[in-house]
């Protein structure tokens, strides 16, 4: 299982980015438009196999209407005029493996959907993207796999430099998202960590960076020397 990118909600996709350049020299670009869910988004690409998706709303009617949880969710996140990471996706290769342990183990999930877009030179990009359901507050990702190589820019200059590194994720209450987590993505015995604050938390390693979960709020990650 490896990190496979940030979704960050953006009321301008491109403005975010292009902030985040000023900011801290990370190079992006444009990534594409969903029309059959009425978003687009810009991208920015690390050197190991993991990027950063602002993504915006161009048609919130159909956005609304779109039965796809991702979508859903930053449809959500639009109505609180909340901007900033709201989720990430995890990727794998062994989806419908994943999904016949789900179903042995009785685990409610939706998907698989499908996803697909022309990058603007020309090459087709396909994916399927796997969401688990619970009752939690805390935020679960999704899983992704890709039909062929992960997502990549269209430029190669516009790769960074620095990598992947951490995800973190605030939750409510550690030892019940100890349990789900294990029990979603077959994630293993994880380590013993402290977060930045002192407080415990458990770390697993994934195959391009480490996924830390500790008692609190929100969704972050750090590529290189940049936190977000």
């Amino acid at each position: 299982m490896d990190f496979d990118h940030l979704v960050v909600l953006a009321k301008s996709p491109e403005k975010s980015q292009q902030d985040m350049k000023g900011k801290h020299g990370i190079r992006g670009e444009k990534g594409g438009e969903h029309k059959q869910w009425g978003t687009y988004n810009h991208l920015a690409f690390f050197e190991n196999s993991a990027y950063i998706e602002w993504i915006g709303i161009t048609d919130y009617d159909t956005a609304t209407d779109s039965d796809n949880p991702l979508i859903q969710q930053t449809v959500q996140a639009h109505d609180k005029d909340v901007e900033g990471p709201f989720t990430f996706a995890l990727r794998t290769s062994q989806m419908d493996q994943l999904i016949e342990h789900w179903e042995a183990e009785n685990l409610d999930y939706q998907g698989p959907f499908e996803g697909n877009r022309t990058t603007p030179d020309g090459r087709q990009l396909s994916w399927r993207m796997l969401f688990p359901n619970t009752d939690s507050s805390s935020p679960l990702p999704f899983l992704i796999e890709w039909s062929g190589e992960p997502n990549k820019p269209n430029n190669s200059e516009n790769l960074n430099s620095l990598p992947f590194e951490t995800i973190h994720v605030g939750v409510e209450d550690l030892e019940a998202a100890l349990h789900q987590w294990t029990l979603f993505y077959q994630l293993g015995e994880p380590n013993h960590a402290q977060d930045l604050a002192g407080n415990t938390s458990y770390e697993w390693k994934l195959g391009n960076g480490t996924l830390s979960l500790s008692e609190g709020n929100g969704v972050n990650a750090k590529f290189g020397s940049v936190n977000l």
